[in-house]
């Protein structure tokens, strides 16, 4: 009997565990959606100055685009129907941590966003999708980095 009762304990737990998970992704996606629409009724001023798509093919600031090269990988092997944009917050805050010169006063929407103006991704609602010129740019600055290294 006490097995029996573990049994079910244990059944009930993990449904209330994924309803707390479904929620918590819920309230994160809404907080995204929120602190977006707050940024494009408050003109960005700085976005990321710092970085440009150029640096991306240069050896020397080549690291400072590590960080959006990985979300941008991250979001190709999702396909067309893309990810969610709260997925790629810890690869932003990663490099936040590594590089808080580069971004410095700039938020995970700004970031977004910067990917975005620069015709990377496009996101709608929550879900962030990689563009045609994002795949070609993943493309090309992976042969590029072929030939330099041959």
């Amino acid at each position: 009997m006490p097995l029996l009762i573990l049994a079910l304990a244990s059944f009930l737990g993990f449904f209330i565990i994924l309803a707390l998970l479904w929620f918590a992704n819920t309230r994160e996606s809404r907080e995204v959606r929120r602190q977006r629409g707050q940024t494009l009724i408050r003109p960005l001023t700085r976005p990321l100055a710092l970085l440009s798509i150029t640096d991306a093919f240069d050896p020397i600031h080549a690291i400072l685009w590590e960080a959006p090269i990985a979300a941008l990988q991250l979001i190709e092997s999702a396909g067309t129907a893309g990810v969610q944009a709260a997925r790629l917050h810890p690869i932003f805050a990663k490099a936040a941590v590594y590089f808080p010169e580069i971004y410095e006063g700039c938020s995970f929407v700004q970031w977004l966003q910067f990917l975005e103006e620069n015709r990377l991704i496009s996101w709608d609602g929550y879900r962030v999708v990689l563009t045609l010129e994002g795949r070609e740019f993943l493309k090309y600055r992976f042969t590029t980095d072929a030939l330099v290294r041959a």
